[in-house]
């Protein structure tokens, strides 16, 4: 509340304007270690589908084994 205080009435419509947009959107927020596990499984998914394969496994295995090699990424 001593932030509050010290807003101009358009910084603290715009703040309330976000907060009642988030509140109503319903979204739950995704804690960041499920969000990487999900997009793991989606990426080992489309490789597995063979859809957006960046990468062949050869091409990880010798990026996993020469950091000279990674800068592409």
């Amino acid at each position: 509340m001593q932030y509050w205080s010290k807003l101009s009435v358009v910084q603290k419509e715009s703040l309330l304007g976000v907060a009642k947009t988030y509140v109503q959107s319903g979204e739950t927020v995704e804690p960041v270690g499920d969000r990487r596990k999900r997009m793991i499984l989606e990426d080992r998914q489309n490789y597995l589908q063979g859809i957006d394969t960046f990468c062949s496994w050869e091409q990880v295995k010798q990026m996993a084994a020469n950091k000279e090699k990674r800068s592409a990424l």
